[in-house]
Formats: C-alpha cells, sequence, structure tokens
C-alpha cells in the first residue's frame, strides 16, 4: 500500500520520540511509506528526525502565552506564516493522514489539515493533557492517549482510544540478572537517580546528602546522571571522588541500568513512566514542579494511587524520606514484589501496534 504522512511534533523529546516511534511502526507495516516530519529549526526536532532517518522541512512555530503580551504578536504571526507553509506541504506531499503528538509546533500543521480536510490523529502522552492538544482535537478523527480515563479532556474529538505511549522496543525486554551482571551490580542495594538530560539541581543535592546517610560498607550501590547542565555545577560545589556513589553526566544506555535497579528516582515525563512500567522497577518520582499544567504530578499519580510506585513533591524531597523508601523497599520483600507487578501492569507493551489500529481505521474513513 502507498501511504504518505505528515508529524509534527516537538520541542521536547516528550512530544518527538513518540512521533519518531509511531513513524517506525508505520514504516514497519508500509516499507514504501513516505513519511515527513514539520518543526522548527530551533527545536529538538531539527536534529532529532533527520538522525533517525526522516526527512523534515522546517516551519514556523511559536507557543502562545498564558497571558496578553508582546510574545503574542509573535505567536499569531509565526501561526499563520507556519500555517501557509503547511498548506504547501499539504498539497506537494497529498498525505493521506497528518499525526500530531503535541507541543505548539502541530498547530500550523494540523490547523492547516482541518482546512484540506485531511484526516486526523493526535497522540496526548500525559495524564493532563496538553493544552496544544485540548485546542487542536475539535473535530479531529482520534485522539490515542498514553493514560486511561483521558476522555472529558477532548470532548469534542470524535473518538479518544486509550493506547498507551510507544517505547524502544528494547524496554520490554527486561532481564535483571543480565542487566545487574553488565553494570557490575551484584548483592548491593542499588539507587539509580536521573534528572533528565539537562539535570536536576534538587535530585542532585538530594543524592548528595542520601550518600552521606547511606553505609559505605558495600551494602549500597548509588549511581547518579547528573545532566548536562547540572553536572558542572555539582563537581564545582562538591569534591566528587568522596562521595559514597557514582556520578555520570549522562547515561546512555538508560534501559540496562533502569533494569538492574532496585530504587529508581526520577521525574515523570511520559515517556520516562511508560519505560518505569514497562520494566516494572520501583520508582519514587519526583515531579518537575514548572511542567505545563503541571503534567508531571498527574502522570506520577497514576502509579501512587495505584502502588505503583511512589509520589514525592520536588520542594518535599530529602534524603531522609528516599531512606524510609529504601528501607521499605530493603525489608519488606513481598511488597517490594506487588509494587513490581503493580508498575508492570500499567505497561501497555502494544502501544505502537494499537496507535498503527488506529491509524488504518483513520485512513479509510
Amino acid at each position: 500500500m502507498s501511504i504518505t504522512v505528515l508529524i509534527a511534533g516537538g520541542g521536547t523529546s516528550g512530544h518527538i520520540n513518540p512521533a519518531i516511534a509511531i513513524a517506525d511502526r508505520i514504516r514497519l507495516e508500509w516499507p514504501d511509506a513516505i513519511i515527513v516530519f514539520c518543526g522548527t529549526e530551533r527545536g529538538l526536532e531539527s536534529s532529532l528526525v533527520p538522525s533517525n532517518g526522516y526527512t523534515f522541512e522546517k516551519i514556523r512555530a511559536s507557543g502562545f502565552p498564558s497571558r496578553p503580551s508582546v510574545k503574542l504578536i509573535r505567536a499569531v504571526s509565526d501561526f499563520f506564516a507556519g500555517r501557509k507553509a503547511c498548506i504547501s506541504l499539504i498539497e506537494q506531499y497529498k498525505p493521506n493522514i497528518v499525526i500530531g503528538t503535541g507541543g505548539y509546533v502541530c498547530g500550523p500543521l494540523v490547523s492547516a489539515a482541518k482546512k484540506k480536510n485531511i484526516p486526523i490523529l493526535l497522540h496526548e502522552q500525559n495524564a493532563f493533557a496538553g493544552r496544544a492538544n485540548r485546542v487542536l482535537s475539535r473535530g479531529v478523527s482520534s485522539v490515542c492517549t498514553g493514560f486511561p480515563d483521558m476522555e472529558s479532556a477532548f470532548p469534542s474529538a470524535k473518538e479518544v482510544i486509550y493506547t498507551g505511549n510507544p517505547i524502544r522496543s528494547a524496554f520490554h525486554t527486561s532481564d535483571r540478572v543480565s542487566s545487574r551482571k553488565a553494570i557490575g551490580v551484584e548483592k548491593e542495594f542499588y539507587v539509580l537517580c536521573m534528572g533528565g538530560s539537562l539535570g536536576s539541581k534538587t535530585l542532585n543535592e538530594t543524592m548528595v546528602e542520601l550518600s552521606k546517610k547511606l553505609p559505605s560498607d558495600g551494602s549500597f550501590r548509588i549511581v547518579l546522571s547528573s545532566g548536562k547542565q547540572q553536572h558542572r555545577l555539582l563537581t564545582e560545589k562538591y569534591n566528587v571522588q568522596d562521595l559514597n556513589m557514582e556520578i555520570f553526566e549522562y547515561i546512555d544506555d538508560t534501559k540496562t541500568y533502569m533494569d538492574a535497579a532496585d530504587l529508581i528516582i526520577c521525574r515523570a515525563g511520559a515517556i520516562t513512566c511508560a519505560e518505569v512500567a514497562a520494566l516494572g522497577v520501583p520508582a519514587l518520582f519526583v515531579p518537575y514542579p514548572y511542567a505545563a499544567g503541571d503534567h508531571q504530578t498527574y502522570n506520577a499519580k497514576v502509579f501512587s494511587d495505584r502502588r505503583a510506585g511512589f509520589l514525592i513533591a520536588d520542594a518535599d524531597l530529602s534524603a531522609e524520606k528516599i531512606v524510609d523508601i529504601i528501607d521499605h523497599l530493603k525489608n519488606d520483600h513481598e511488597q517490594a514484589a506487588q509494587l513490581r507487578m503493580a508498575s508492570k501492569s500499567l505497561c501497555v507493551v502494544d502501544a505502537a501496534d494499537r496507535i498503527m489500529n488506529v491509524i488504518k481505521k483513520v485512513i479509510k474513513q
């Protein structure tokens, strides 16, 4: 089957990586499919999309400010310029479907697709729907959601379907024993902390305090991914060689390090949550407090409400609270096992397949 798809989703990797995962699944189904991404030159999509082998078309787009300001003039100008460019792209490529995965960059393409009567599928990764997807969902063919029970967020969409969030296939092949062996973990209780690619001062500082509270007798191992922005600040403030933990600026093989962990301390981005669930690892979620709509707290609450993970607000995090969680997991193996099972139950293994089925249905309409 010959098919052409235009995709937009950008600003952060949390929007881009699901878009790429969906594109990969389309290409698996239809190897000859023409798949084209739209995005801004300054966004992460401009580098991530081409590096994954997909055509990238630059358009103008800006986020609309929550309150009236001079930025609104720029946003409106960029929107109309971007929509005009997207109408031209639709006329050039003649897509069978347009897909948006969130972020302001979706606005021009989805608006252009509505004007040209092209079927539209949106994917919302978070448990609290993003503003762009909420606004753009009116009349679209389908909205696929990363978390369940989100129908009320999209009352004007033709249908809302819970599909889960597509993640890299490697995360669906957990082998805890091999992963622990690969990074040299034996019987010690292993804590992994990841504050995202840029890092988190709150998490980094708390892990330093935690390293001072846990015994250095080999019964614990702490690994910190400090993040590219925060790493220099951390190493300038502390003599990291004297700390009872290993510090990396960034961990490339996150799957192996996560799979091996007895406890992961992390933010609560939608894709991170999906990866944690796929591996079934006990996690303490510390939501980024400035996320739009506080959506990370909503993501984390899905886990904490089902006793599938722990939730502590950024302002309330302390080494003492982490020690309490570690003691709980270390001393109550049955509860730890139940938590792993509860986390695993939130994983949608076939998320990409579910989205593919929706794409097929939308195209046939």
